[in-house]
């Protein structure tokens, strides 16, 4: 069904009656809205019926049906091109090729699955055995050619999404170097391995080297996931291997010239999932990654460990396309099944992903945001030496399965600006100057505007280097990060660049978060990552004038800063310790966004987070500026139909937000403009004035709301702040809160909530008279707080 010009669907509508919804194709510049609708036979007639009636009149005057009918500008019988939703044309008709095809039992009363499965015999098509079930679909993956799916389309198996599968492959990385065996040997003898309840930083790559001297004694695990393969890297660059030195400990030149001794406080696990050479029968990514989890969760059950899922992967775009525009994909939403708790459930012939989510079983997965590849020197720098390469970065999309919400997703960004000073490197150049991003890492600024905002931090990626007459652009040891090698080739170091490297130091980040504070949740670590990270002075030049205000726009902030950086780079240091002037607050709450109320299901409950700050002390800075800084972090259920965004289809089975009380609001009028928000943004055609205190943060709640890892800051003065004093975590609306067939309405889920704050330089220590309020030792650090030691009330809507 197609709509009128500059109208749009009554979606709804499409989806009752006898009618069902399979996927929507939003309007763009060449093609209106456009809706596939499954009609069942019987239903038919109902159709003819309504459609006819609308040239008649209501007693009001209107014509009847005029919500379903009005804008519908011509039906037409489906085809596989109506069903393609990927951005590249569909391809040849006659190519015999692998498709991924999304089922939805519902449809009818035979199985699909075994209906797709018997044509594929009396065809003789090629499907894969194991098919994955996800929401409410299952996804098989066959190979035929457009004729074959036109033949499936008038069965019961006819999918309601065509989509281009994603399957394991190869992982190319670059050139190693070799480094000195007597180096490796002395850290070896300086290591102190982990505890044996520490966490474990669990690889999802090419397997790891496990006679390496610096991996052997702190590698608890070694599995594979791809048959006729076992766990050893036997990749022909060693990229598991060269993550797992990363992930163990960080660049490995400051390790190797120190003569201190060395604790160690997480392990490391691998689980090999790319193969050695293409296997004849392909495996999709989306069912491997679960697999995988699955194999690391199992293989040691009598022994409970938090984990760092940590994969360095992503899906190379297809000829004509650069990356994802953000929409969900089969591997992006299993990582963000598995990330929110669901189960696996694994047998010969499928995987299924489903259950309602668990919330003490989430789990972390630390995802690349993927690479740039080519890299013509044209398009690093123009003629005159100035770096054009953010514009390249800016124009190559992350990838699958980068745009997971659920997912800490990472890119890179660099300090590294040593030239070689080799005579063969005279006249070189790096391309980015020291603090802006790496030349190798993707972005989320050309994603649709609804889509999370990733990445969600940065770490060190490399740089390039250029020669004077543009015609050259290589990476380089002295712009790299030095970690493990292959023992098999000849070496025990290399070097390591690009997402890969910033994945594995963040994957490493989170495990030390989890040593130190072993009572954090997947989604609360999360959140502290981002909450700790921080943009460099030049990811914000031109953000802000002389007086430290902002000088663009919430928009152009979103696109030119959290798009390309997240929210920065994260430290050690901060992530593991609070200071007197900049403290921090660490709340693991819940609440149930939906209850039942009779038949109608509504929103449930908001809750509310008092400050701790000493109000005294704020009083007496008066009128210097302060920050708060919030960042709200959650796991949302997905439902990865492409069926619109808005009710039962939104991606997200709940969504959170927070907002803090105006200095000059009761608790009556914070509480009514709370609601009042939650039931716009369910609506999503409501409309309500913006709060004026608004202003007062950085990005704004329009920009931030974007995924579900929400973060912002405040900037107002101290007696401003004073006045202020309750935070709120309220729902706003999901796929929960409308589908039918839910068995989630009055369920829990959990969420972390960080909150600082930074004063002046020149202020009094803020860190004692907090922890003294709370009841907190002051040598302690604040992060032990949770939601028990903060005052806390729970509202209904």
């Amino acid at each position: 069904m197609e709509a009128a010009p500059e109208h749009e669907l009554k979606l709804d509508s499409l989806d009752k009656s006898g009618l069902t919804l399979m996927s929507v194709h939003e309007a763009d510049e060449e093609r209106p809205q456009e809706a596939v609708v499954w009609v069942p036979d019987g239903s038919v007639p109902t159709l003819l019926r309504k459609i006819d009636q609308f040239t008649e009149n209501t007693s009001s005057g209107k014509p009847k049906n005029a919500a379903l009918v009005a804008n519908i500008e011509q039906i037409e019988q489906a085809t596989v091109e109506s069903l393609w939703q990927e951005q590249d044309p569909l391809p040849d008709p006659d190519a015999v090729i692998w498709w991924e095809l999304w089922l939805d039992p519902a449809l009818s009363n035979a199985d699909p699955v075994e209906t797709l499965r018997h044509l594929s015999r009396v065809h003789g098509w090629h499907m894969l055995q194991r098919t994955v079930g996800i929401g409410h679909f299952r996804v098989a993956q066959l190979r035929t050619n457009v004729r074959g799916l036109t033949q499936i389309l008038r069965t019961n198996a006819c999918p309601s999404e065509i989509r281009k599968p994603t399957f394991t492959e190869e992982f190319h990385s670059r050139e190693l170097r070799d480094l000195h065996r007597d180096f490796v040997v002395d850290l070896a003898g300086r290591l102190h391995p982990p505890g044996p309840g520490a966490p474990a930083i669990t690889l999802f790559d090419t397997g790891v080297d496990q006679e390496h001297p610096l991996l052997r004694p702190i590698l608890i695990g070694a599995h594979s996931v791809i048959g006729g393969e076992g766990p050893d890297d036997n990749d022909p660059r060693g990229h598991g291997t060269r993550m797992a030195g990363l992930a163990a400990f960080g660049d490995l030149e400051g390790a190797l010239s120190s003569t201190a001794p060395m604790q160690l406080d997480h392990h490391l696990e691998s689980v090999k999932i790319l193969p050695r050479r293409a296997p004849a029968t392909p495996r999709p990514f989306g069912e491997v990654t679960a697999t995988a989890v699955a194999t690391a969760e199992t293989a040691n059950p009598e022994q409970s460990r938090t984990r760092v899922f940590t994969m360095a992967v992503t899906a190379e775009s297809g000829q004509g396309v650069n990356g994802t525009d953000g929409t969900a994909t089969l591997w992006s939403a299993a990582v963000d099944a598995l990330a929110v708790g669901t189960d696996v459930t694994v047998t010969h012939d499928r995987i299924d992903l489903l259950g309602p989510p668990e919330p003490d079983q989430t789990r972390l997965i630390v995802v690349s945001a993927g690479n740039v590849r080519d890299h013509r020197p044209t398009d690093l720098m123009d003629g005159n030496g100035a770096a054009t390469y953010l514009d390249l970065c800016d124009t190559s999309r992350i990838e699958d399965p980068a745009q997971a919400w659920n997912a800490l997703t990472v890119g890179g960004h660099t300090e590294l600006a040593h030239v070689p000073t080799h005579k063969d490197f005279a006249g070189y150049r790096t391309v980015a100057a020291p603090g802006l991003l790496s030349p190798h890492s993707r972005t989320s600024v050309m994603f649709r505007e609804a889509a999370a905002l990733k990445p969600d931090i940065v770490m060190e990626g490399g740089n390039l280097l250029v020669d004077a007459d543009l015609t050259v652009a290589s990476g380089h040891d002295a712009v790299s990060l030095t970690t493990t090698a292959r023992s098999h080739l000849g070496q025990l170091l290399t070097t390591i660049d690009a997402t890969s490297a910033a994945t594995a130091q963040a994957a490493r980040l989170a495990a030390l978060a989890y040593s130190r504070y072993p009572n954090l949740r997947a989604e609360t670590v999360r959140g502290l990552l981002a909450h700790e990270a921080q943009w460099t002075d030049a990811m914000i030049d031109g953000v802000y004038n002389r007086n430290g205000r902002r000088k663009i726009g919430a928009g152009q902030l979103a696109r030119t800063v959290l798009r390309r950086y997240g929210w920065g780079v994260p430290s050690e240091e901060r992530v593991l310790s609070s200071t007197a002037s900049a403290v921090t607050m660490i709340v693991q709450g819940s609440l149930k966004p939906f209850v039942r109320e009779g038949r109608t299901v509504r929103l449930g409950e908001l809750k509310l987070h008092e400050l701790p700050w000493p109000r005294e002390q704020l009083l007496d800075l008066e009128a210097e500026e302060v920050r708060l800084r919030v960042t709200l972090s959650y796991f949302i259920e997905p439902n990865p139909g492409r069926r619109g965004m808005l009710g039962q289809h939104t991606y997200a089975s709940h969504r959170l937000r927070f907002a803090l009380k105006g200095p000059f609001e009761t608790m009556e009028e914070f509480e009514r403009r709370i609601a009042q928000a939650a039931r716009a943004e369910d609506d999503a055609r409501t409309r309500i004035r913006p709060f004026d205190a608004d202003k007062s943060w950085l990005v704004g709640p329009t920009n931030r709301d974007r995924g579900c890892l929400h973060a912002d800051i405040w900037r107002g003065t101290a007696r401003e702040l004073a006045d202020c004093g309750v935070l709120a975590v309220y729902p706003a609306g999901g796929w929960w809160k409308y589908h039918n067939s839910s068995d989630r309405v009055g369920r829990s889920v959990s969420y972390g909530l960080l909150v600082s704050l930074t004063t002046p330089e020149v202020s009094a220590d803020l860190y004692t008279p907090t922890a003294i309020q709370l009841g907190v030792p002051v040598p302690a650090e604040l992060r032990t707080t949770t939601d028990t030691a903060v005052p806390l009330e729970t509202r209904l809507f």
